[in-house]
């Protein structure tokens, strides 16, 4: 089993990984220290029945912008923990 590697620019990113089961989707939520807004920042979404090409990408509406080197490695590392 290989290890996550959560390091984002020397920021360990939070993750929460989980099943919800009331809209039947897989969320894969990240938490940037960085951004000073409480609770998830960024949310990669993958329905229970669909594959990695019908993922979205939900951003918190309390946080006014994201940077997109973030976004992309969001994107990836959540690529790369359905692909496990």
């Amino acid at each position: 089993m290989r290890i996550l590697d959560l390091n984002f620019k020397g920021r360990l990113i939070g993750l929460v990984d989980f099943d919800d089961v009331n809209v039947d989707q897989r969320a894969l939520e990240f938490t940037d220290p960085a951004i000073p807004v409480f609770g998830s920042h960024v949310a990669v979404v993958i329905p229970d029945e669909g594959s990695w090409l019908d993922a979205v990408v939900r951003i918190n509406p309390d946080v006014s912008e994201v940077p997109v080197d973030f976004l992309v490695w969001v994107v990836e590392k959540a690529r790369e923990i359905v692909h496990e």
